[in-house]
């Protein structure tokens, strides 16, 4: 259904990103046509026409974009200013993997798909969304207790994050990455922190992840 300005309503823009996602997961992106993704998504050709400009590539950088915008929010929103900054990485990185456990076609967007997409606009929105994350990780370095950080720390944070990320979802074992949290708070915390407190933030975010363990 459109509004009044002729807009396709929220749920059918929601149901079109997600039904690219999963066709993306399934056969790749050039195999995601548009009928198929409508079919996938219930919903008239037209309403892919209203919201995409019919454009294979706005779809592809508008399901990035969604996913980018979530994991934002969910970020956001696990935010404490009750908690120490590196706590509140924690948190932050196990709200981002709790996203992906549930929407496993996203996570295999984000992971997988989003940088092979052959789409220039697509990979644009891949690139902002990963330098917003290392940006994110690089805030560590003002609670340094080095003078000086390793050159580059939160890139290689990031990468090897998302080659673990990567291997899991290809895996199908999305749901499990939850339980990787620590393996992550230690990669990003050592290089700042050194390995007694990233030791122990790895405690903690196993107390998190893990209670019952």
């Amino acid at each position: 259904m459109a509004d009044a300005d002729g807009i396709s309503s929220p749920s059918e823009r929601e149901r079109l990103l997600r039904a690219f996602a999963e066709l993306l997961a399934e056969r790749g992106y050039e195999a995601a046509t548009v009928e198929e993704i409508c079919e996938r998504a219930m919903v008239a050709p037209e309403a892919f026409e209203r919201t995409f400009d019919g454009s294979r590539e706005r779809c592809a950088a508008a399901a990035v974009n969604a996913i980018l915008s979530e994991t934002m929010t969910v970020v956001a929103r696990s935010y404490s200013a009750d908690r120490s900054e590196w706590e509140n990485v924690i948190y932050g990185v196990k709200a981002i993997l709790e996203l992906m456990a549930a929407n496993p076609s996203f996570a295999h967007l984000g992971y997988i798909g989003g940088p092979k997409m052959g789409p220039p606009a697509a990979r644009e929105a891949y690139e902002t969304g990963r330098q917003m994350l290392e940006v994110m990780l690089e805030r560590g370095q003002a609670y340094s207790r080095s003078a000086s950080g390793p050159p580059k720390t939160a890139l290689a944070a990031l990468g090897g994050a998302e080659t673990i990320c990567r291997r899991e979802v290809a895996a199908g074992r999305a749901s499990e990455l939850p339980r990787l949290l620590p393996d992550f708070v230690y990669a990003a915390t050592v290089p700042f922190l050194g390995q007694e407190e990233a030791l122990r933030l790895v405690r903690r975010a196993r107390e998190i992840c893990l209670p019952d363990v």
